[in-house]
């Protein structure tokens, strides 16, 4: 079996930088370099010493060494003397501490944001379907605290079934093929995993032979969540109230959508409803003197810390933007849309929300544009997420991000666009899984400025207008096993592009006859 368990193959490392936060879900360390010595001083919620020490290995970029006292070394499940590596791979960055077999037992991620946002971000991964995460996200001791051991048995041979590992063990072959998505292959050996679920692998090992007495159980966890329950799907994807301030709304009309809107709601569009929010976004008394509304010229001057609902104007007529929303999620039933008349607005425009997701919806313009507009804009904030979604016919572009991080769409598409897929400025960490884009024009179809660890895995380029350049980049992006069908003289700043895992493909013919439907988008 060919998987690079011991080692991760193919990595960037990199040099820790003086005053850099390195987060490993519960602390926030800062860096303090002095020559070869690091000194890393950590924060959390509760009182405590979090610091540790590391030297750098001389000739070796991105290899460090544990000093400092075992006492230190223990916080980190390490001995003095264990490698540490810094390690850039799909434009994450992060640091592995590892036993001397090469395997890792603690991880901490590069992060630009302070403690406060650090823990908002873990407790939001621990609200997600736990399927979601193993092949995703880079997990860590604290999230994987919360589970017990057989819980972390079925993760961990979970990234293998998802693969189609054949099991020799009855139990594992029992539990699994009770999954409708669990399709045993005859050959492990050809089984390749990710950088990703390589790493999950080892920390999730090394979490089980922790004593119980010194793990981090932050959840009374009944069942294993994450995908085993009896219709594929864990408790955390049902759409139920979970408690708290969680609420969930099923809508069918425009103002019952907009009523639905708050922080920490689910907003379900029903089974087969198409939604015109042009037909309430025109009504000026629905949002003046309305509590949580505005109606407003530019709602990015809002002075408000509190979630309001704004009718904005645009151009040729008004649109949505929700300002300062937290856990929102819209969601869509089977055959449901959301779609507005005015050409020049966006269909959904988030200004600094958190933790907000669009999930399987078809999202449009009734009539295409050019100037400005887009189908979904996002400005500022983090962890927005789109999902399953279908983004169509607009001016000018698909997404319009600008100053964002961690934005992340999943098995979607953007297509027939008039100015191009999207627009990208002084965004981080922006990532697009298993998407399809195609029927786009006319300028430069993906473009972005000061844009930080912007990675395409297994996504497809296609039948887009080949007189477009495809890519106007001005930094360092990430393609993963993706298939590009555009003129080899259009591609644009595909210099800029480092293909990872392999090369991917790459097609002169736009409209070479191989490309099939593959169901991206709305399921």
């Amino acid at each position: 079996m060919v998987m690079c368990l011991c080692a991760l193959c193919g990595v960037q490392a990199q040099t820790i930088q003086n005053g850099s936060n390195w987060f490993d879900g519960s602390v926030l360390y800062t860096a303090k370099v002095q020559g070869n010595a690091v000194t890393m001083e950590g924060i959390g919620e509760h009182e405590g010493g979090f610091r540790f020490h590391l030297t750098k290995v001389e000739g070796k970029n991105g290899e460090y060494i544990l000093t400092g006292s075992e006492e230190e070394a223990a916080s980190l499940r390490a001995k003095v003397g264990w490698r540490v590596q810094y390690v850039r791979q799909d434009g994450m960055y992060f640091l592995a501490v590892r036993k001397p077999n090469g395997d890792a037992v603690w991880k901490m991620t590069l992060t630009p944001d302070n403690l406060e946002n650090s823990l908002a971000f873990e407790r939001y991964l621990e609200k997600q379907p736990v399927s979601d995460q193993l092949s995703h996200c880079l997990l860590n001791t604290t999230y994987l605290g919360r589970f017990s051991k057989d819980e972390l048995r079925l993760m961990r041979n979970e990234i293998l079934a998802r693969h189609g590992w054949k099991f020799q063990s009855k139990d594992l072959q029992e539990h699994f093929s009770k999954q409708p998505w669990y399709k045993p292959g005859n050959n492990n050996s050809a089984i390749k995993l990710n950088v990703i679920e390589q790493l999950n692998i080892q920390l999730i090992k090394s979490e089980e032979t922790v004593p119980d007495t010194f793990r981090s159980h932050g959840a009374d966890i009944s069942q294993y969540v994450g995908g085993l329950a009896e219709d594929g799907r864990g408790p955390d994807e049902m759409d139920e109230d979970q408690g708290g301030e969680a609420k969930t709304y099923v809508v069918r009309t425009e103002e019952e959508f907009l009523s639905a809107l708050g922080n920490n709601h689910t907003v379900i569009v029903a089974k087969d409803t198409h939604l015109n929010l042009s037909r309430v976004l025109e009504n000026e008394n629905m949002f003046r003197n309305k509590p949580g509304r505005r109606w407003a010229s530019d709602a990015t001057a809002i002075l408000s810390k509190e979630p309001i609902v704004v009718s904005e104007y645009e151009t040729d007529g008004r649109q949505l933007a929700l300002l300062n929303f937290s856990g929102l999620v819209i969601k869509g039933q089977q055959n449901a849309s959301i779609e507005v008349d005015p050409r020049y607005s966006y269909c959904l425009y988030f200004i600094n929300c958190d933790h907000c997701e669009v999930h399987n919806l078809t999202i449009g313009h009734t009539e295409g544009g050019y100037c400005s507009g887009g189908v979904i804009g996002v400005r500022g904030g983090r962890q927005t997420v789109v999902k399953d979604c279908d983004l169509y016919g607009c001016g000018t572009y698909g997404l319009d991000l600008i100053e964002t991080t961690d934005f992340g769409m999943i098995n979607s598409n953007v297509h027939d666009c008039t100015y191009g897929i999207m627009e990208l400025r002084s965004c981080t960490a922006v990532k697009f899984n298993k998407c399809d884009f195609f029927n786009n024009r006319e300028y430069d179809l993906i473009e972005g400025r000061g844009v930080e660890g912007l990675t395409f895995t297994d996504c497809r380029f296609f039948a887009n207008w080949g007189d477009a350049p495809l890519f106007n980049l001005d930094n360092t992006f990430y393609l993963i096993k993706c298939e590009i069908y555009h003129p080899t003289q259009n591609l644009g700043s595909v210099e800029e592009a480092e293909q990872l895992q392999g090369p991917s493909k790459w097609v002169d013919n736009p409209l070479d006859s191989s490309i099939q439907n593959r169901g991206t988008g709305p399921q």
